[in-house]
């Protein structure tokens, strides 16, 4: 995630409404996420462009947190390089989480010291990590928990895999738990511990079937975690 500067945070602002979904293209609704925007402190979310942008430029996604016919509202905008201020890793967000922030605060901590116990480091995005970030109401009794997470052992992504499944049932919540693979790609967690020969590999550029075993093999050969991944 990252910060906007002042100087853009206007025009960002004016070209949120063209950014909705077409469901949600309507006069109140693009005057309320503009005053929203501009009256609160609501990062960007870098993301894959879905057309040509701006030279300078990068594609940022912008969540708003309410919903508007049972969807979230989100809209999408180009922003210049010289507007980030800020940059917010999803390990740097779940680092500044404080007991009692939130309702949910306390079971964030929670994941967060099971991957210590198995020498998985745990990061946050989604609403949680904006939750986190902007104290704003983004996540519900419903609410998935969008973690990403780096290891440098095959046997303790299993092992953290397996007492997740034992936090999930507790708190009935569920967790989309993606690994943050070498070669930049994001793989499932739970794809990467199954039986199956090859997973999904997501990158910037797109999708791609990668070998189960030769990505764990990878993992297990890292060097080990320092204080951050």
């Amino acid at each position: 995630m990252v910060d906007i500067g002042p100087a853009h945070r206007r025009p960002v602002a004016d070209a949120l409404r063209d950014g909705l979904l077409p469901m949600h293209r309507r006069p109140d609704v693009a005057e309320r996420i503009r005053d929203v925007f501009l009256a609160t402190a609501i990062p960007g979310i870098v993301c894959t462009p879905k057309a040509p942008l701006p030279d300078g430029s990068i594609q940022i996604g912008v969540s708003f947190p309410f919903r508007e016919d049972g969807v979230r509202v989100r809209s999408a905008v180009a922003l210049p390089r010289s507007g980030v201020v800020g940059i917010h890793t999803p390990w740097d967000i779940a680092g500044r989480i404080g007991s009692g922030d939130f309702p949910a605060a306390g079971e964030l901590l929670e994941l967060a010291g099971l991957g210590q116990v198995h020498g998985v480091a745990v990061g946050l995005f989604g609403s949680a990590a904006l939750q986190a970030l902007t104290g704003l109401p983004y996540m519900e009794s419903s609410s998935d928990i969008d973690a990403v997470v780096v290891a440098r052992s095959a046997a303790g992504l299993r092992a953290f895999h397996a007492a997740l499944a034992d936090v999930a049932k507790r708190h009935n919540r569920k967790y989309d738990v993606e690994v943050a693979a070498p070669g930049g790609l994001g793989i499932k967690l739970t794809e990467l511990v199954s039986d199956v020969a090859a997973v999904a590999g997501r990158g910037m550029d797109g999708v791609r079937l990668v070998d189960r075993r030769r990505v764990l093999d990878e993992i297990d050969t890292l060097p080990p975690l320092g204080p951050a991944p």
